[in-house]
């Protein structure tokens, strides 16, 4: 079963870049949104492993993003990552489980996404079956509308 990683980003360069990375683990499928609207359309059809949120989003910010989809019933368990600029980010007092600041670099951002994912994958059962997948039309690399 393929792990989903949604990456909530409006800059080309670093969804270029997110794509390149995960060109690295082709067992991933990477569903990208672009701002918060399109972000929270995907939750009703895809429920995925891995959230990464970059802060400055043209229509939100990425903590006020998380807080409406950690409503979405079985979001609130989805780890999130911020994925920012902001260097005095941190996640305190937010549900946010860890940061990736930028610029991000290849082999750190491979082995922080392989601790994400790899534990999950590890202690899946049965019950996974029932989570919801990219529906048909999807690629390994998706955009949100």
């Amino acid at each position: 079963m393929r792990e989903v990683v949604l990456y909530v980003e409006d800059h080309p360069v670093n969804v270029l870049l997110m794509q390149t990375v995960f060109e690295l683990r082709p067992e991933l499928d990477l569903v990208v949104a672009i701002d918060g609207s399109s972000a929270m359309a995907t939750t009703a059809h895809l429920k995925p492993s891995l959230l990464l949120l970059d802060l400055r989003l043209p229509d939100c910010h990425g903590t006020e993003l998380l807080e409406r989809m950690r409503r979405v019933p079985g979001w609130a368990e989805i780890p999130a990552v911020a994925v920012t600029a902001e260097a005095e980010f941190m996640p305190a007092g937010t549900s946010f489980c860890d940061v990736w600041h930028k610029p991000l670099r290849v082999p750190t951002l491979l082995a922080r996404l392989d601790r994400m994912i790899a534990p999950r994958a590890a202690h899946r059962d049965s019950s996974a079956s029932s989570i919801a997948r990219p529906s048909p039309g999807f690629t390994r690399t998706t955009f949100a509308t």
